[in-house]
């Protein structure tokens, strides 16, 4: 389990990114980072793949980094050592060591959580929402990706991929087509509101602007929870 009292709370920050990934591996079926978000519950900062303005660019991401990192900065996310680094790393060439990196999800507040659940893994949604979190910029995203799963289109792609899901996973095929149908239209979505943020500009009232820089606020404000409880 990780400590956060052990990490100079001061210096830690949130790192996120969003991926464009439009079917239903969370890791393998992505095809390109589409933004990173780095700030806490005060200030934020974000990058896209189609900005116009160098200052907002990608390619900015890396030696931002590389400063933040020389500032004595940590990096933290829920699920960040296993989706955002990795992604990083493959997609911009930035690598990020373990003892830059905090992992919410296996800090003791979370680990408490879960056994008090008797779960072995808990969706952020969840953390949020039992550490009395407001992730409403999730319940938006969710209502849009909704629309996404009436689509005949999205529901053929889920009952492929479901049939993959059941014979590598040997999950039952209600189950397998309901996770494929959730990650394949949770991806239209997002990348959906991430091409309308783009036409309007970069525009931060827009729902992607909100969800993308939500999830920074939101995880910053747990990391606060968790260290006050530990």
């Amino acid at each position: 389990m990780e400590t956060i009292s052990s990490r100079h709370t001061l210096n830690l920050i949130v790192l996120d990114i969003e991926t464009e990934n439009t079917g239903a591996d969370i890791m393998k079926d992505n095809k390109q980072i589409i933004s990173v978000q780095i700030g806490n519950d005060t200030h934020q900062e974000l990058y896209y793949a189609d900005s116009k303005e160098a200052q907002y660019a990608l390619d900015r991401v890396k030696p931002r980094i590389a400063s933040l990192i020389s500032q004595g900065y940590t990096f933290a996310g829920y699920n960040i050592e296993n989706f955002d680094i990795p992604l990083l790393k493959q997609f911009l060439g930035i690598e990020i060591s373990e003892s830059n990196m905090l992992e919410l999800s296996r800090t003791d507040g979370v680990v408490r959580l879960k056994n008090k659940l008797g779960r072995r893994s808990l969706r952020v949604e969840e953390v949020f929402r039992e550490f009395g979190i407001n992730a409403d910029h999730k319940r938006r995203m969710n209502e849009k990706a909704e629309q996404y799963k009436k689509r005949p289109d999205i529901k053929e792609q889920a009952q492929i991929a479901a049939a993959h899901l059941v014979e590598s996973k040997r999950w039952s095929r209600d189950f397998s087509f309901k996770h494929a149908l959730d990650k394949i239209a949770g991806g239209h979505a997002i990348f959906n509101a991430y091409n309308e943020f783009v036409q309007k500009g970069g525009s931060k009232d827009t729902l992607f602007y909100e969800y993308a820089i939500g999830d920074v606020i939101c995880e910053f404000q747990l990391l606060k929870i968790l260290n006050r409880n530990e």
